[in-house]
């Protein structure tokens, strides 16, 4: 049976890359929401836009929500193995 490992630079890099992730949709968001469909003339086109910019800018703001819950799982993950590493540790060393 092998060992479980999880390195902890390994968690590091995740939460860093998923917290990175997050705040760069910010913005992402904030323009979508900004965007005037209208300035293009045509009625039907513009209403199409509009559905299709406010629909991608709900779906980005979920997923930079998920991104930021994902790094926080990763810390309850991480918090989680040094526990149960401390844990072996210390029965280890009261085994010897």
């Amino acid at each position: 049976m092998a060992d479980l490992r999880v390195e902890d630079a390994t968690l590091a890099h995740a939460q860093s890359t998923f917290r990175a992730a997050g705040s760069r949709l910010g913005p992402v968001v904030w323009a979508v929401k900004g965007l005037d469909s209208g300035v293009v003339g045509a009625a039907p086109l513009a209403e199409k836009l509009q559905d299709a910019h406010a629909l991608l800018a709900a779906e980005l703001g979920i997923t930079g929500q998920a991104l930021t819950e994902l790094a926080a799982r990763a810390d309850e993950i991480g918090a989680a193995f040094g526990g149960v590493d401390q844990a072996l540790a210390q029965r280890a060393g009261a085994a010897r």
